[in-house]
């Protein structure tokens, strides 16, 4: 880095910090009616626990904001959690900052328990409508109760299906402040990390991964705890489920701080996997090195490349030999097709690199999901495909490379489509909105070389509606208020206004 890079980067630390205090949070920002309206009463709480006092209280391990169950209606998942002893459980579901809240108590079996972890299997009724919800599981014990609460932990879809899609997005960066070379407005505040996500919930991909670099990190003493908070925020704004894993900003030690302990502890374990129906997800953490390797002083660290330990490498395995899935998808944060030694000031190379992509082709992995270079690029090794996304709000680092996410397209058993453009590059962020006029009226405007269908949501008073330039795929009530869900079909470069209007 010269030395007028870092002098510039300093320069400006002031004026984020001293704008950090007067960020507005994303719930003040609802108003109402918009296509995202929340209620965020969960915000900065990853783990909501009242009741029971001079007692260890039940903590909520899986699933999470970070890594939902996604569940069939009328389906099952297990709930894993730490607990006491307990004389009776019960749980329930309730919809994720909505205007309206539906609530549905879930069925449960007999609880067992496997060391220190409890687990239960829940049952979905059937009547559960398809949305995204927050989990509370209640325990009770001489008389007295706790609850504690997951946000956004479990999502409902109607049947698992051979035709989805998802959204990989990558270098999140908050609290990073290089971005502010590519655009000074849009860094402030976080807007281009908020804006991908307002743009997502329009496209409403059947979940999102993102790989690594959620925070920065690497400015000043202590600031995880601030970017974790903040980080943690403006993913609750995600109106579909989201799955993370780490990369090396995220883990650095700093000033007597692991940010992987905060990762743990807003996001849970940092690696794990996931099944969409016959789909299987291996999320890595491809930052795996030691802690002292990991140590850095403000923007000294001495490696930030990719680093696999033999433990996470056997549990990789034996998670890809265990699958009998159709396809096998694989997220990580340092793509294993490059070596990473330049990322390092001691020229340490990629650890565990070779051994990965031979687990890959042994156990034929269809594609792997990266980030880190802040650029796009697709290659195809040995028949797997190797897809890296360029940064959603950092600094770039090729002449071809803007902020962006990028789109899969998922049929019977075959990657149909990853690339907005030919022939590596993904969704370009500032190409789509939705403004409402009025609480009846919204214009879609899209700005990309591609149709859409936009999803959104209105909240009126009690009534039938039709829509104009529409379909209404769900609704709920609730007194004298109608929450009701819309999609659209928006041509490439055009607008569409949709209105209801009563019947």
């Amino acid at each position: 880095m010269n030395n007028k890079y870092l002098l510039t980067l300093i320069s400006i630390f002031a004026a984020i910090i001293l704008l950090s205090g007067s960020f507005v949070s994303v719930a003040s920002q609802q108003k109402t009616p918009t296509f995202n309206t929340r209620d965020f009463s969960y915000q900065n709480k990853p783990n909501l626990v009242k009741g029971i006092t001079n007692q260890d209280t039940v903590n909520i391990l899986y699933p999470l904001s970070s890594i939902p169950a996604l569940v069939e209606k009328a389906g099952n998942f297990t709930i894993d959690f730490e607990s006491e002893d307990f004389d009776s459980i019960s749980a329930c579901i309730s919809t994720a900052y909505e205007p309206i809240v539906d609530e549905f108590e879930l069925e449960l079996e007999n609880a067992w328990k496997t060391d220190s972890t409890w687990h239960v299997a829940a049952s979905v009724p059937l009547n559960t409508p398809k949305e995204l919800y927050n989990l509370t599981i209640t325990i009770g014990k001489n008389g007295e109760s706790a609850s504690c609460s997951q946000p956004r932990a479990v999502s409902i879809i109607d049947e698992f299906s051979d035709r989805f899609s998802f959204i990989h997005i990558t270098d999140f960066h908050i609290g990073d402040p290089r971005g502010l070379r590519e655009n000074i407005r849009e860094t402030i505040g976080w807007k281009a990390a908020k804006k991908c996500v307002a743009e997502i919930n329009l496209l409403s991909p059947d979940f999102v991964v993102i790989t690594g670099d959620l925070v920065f990190g690497q400015l000043y003493p202590f600031e995880y705890t601030w970017e974790y908070k903040k980080c943690y925020e403006i993913l609750q704004m995600f109106q579909v489920p989201t799955f993370l894993c780490p990369g090396n900003h995220d883990g650095y030690v700093q000033t007597g701080q692991d940010g992987f302990k905060l990762w743990q502890e807003y996001f849970g374990p940092l690696y794990y996997s996931f099944d969409y129906g016959d789909h299987h997800f291996t999320s890595v953490n491809s930052y795996d090195w030691p802690k002292l390797a990991r140590f850095g002083i403000s923007y000294l660290v001495f490696n930030w490349g990719g680093y696999i330990q033999e433990e996470q490498m056997e549990w990789i395995e034996e998670d890809l030999e265990n699958s009998n899935a159709t396809m096998k998808f694989m997220l990580l944060h340092h793509n294993p097709i490059w070596d990473t030694k330049n990322d390092s000031l001691l020229k340490n190379g990629y650890e565990g690199r070779e051994e990965l992509l031979s687990l890959i082709d042994e156990y034929d992995v269809d594609a792997v999901f990266a980030g880190h270079v802040h650029y796009d690029d697709i290659t195809i090794q040995n028949d797997t495909l190797y897809v890296t996304t360029t940064t959603a709000s950092s600094s770039l680092s090729s002449e071809d490379a803007y902020w962006g996410y990028r789109l899969i397209d998922i049929q019977d058993g075959e990657i149909t489509s990853y690339n907005y453009k030919e022939p590596k590059f993904s969704i370009p962020s500032y190409k789509l909105s939705c403004k409402f006029t009025d609480s009846h009226t919204a214009v879609v405007t899209n700005d990309l070389e591609m149709d859409i269908k936009a999803h959104l949501t209105f909240l009126l008073p009690l009534g039938d509606y039709n829509v104009e330039n529409g379909e209404i795929l769900m609704q709920r009530e609730k007194n004298d208020t109608v929450e009701i869900y819309v999609a659209s079909e928006v041509g490439k470069e055009s607008d569409v206004t949709i209105t209801l209007s009563l019947q």
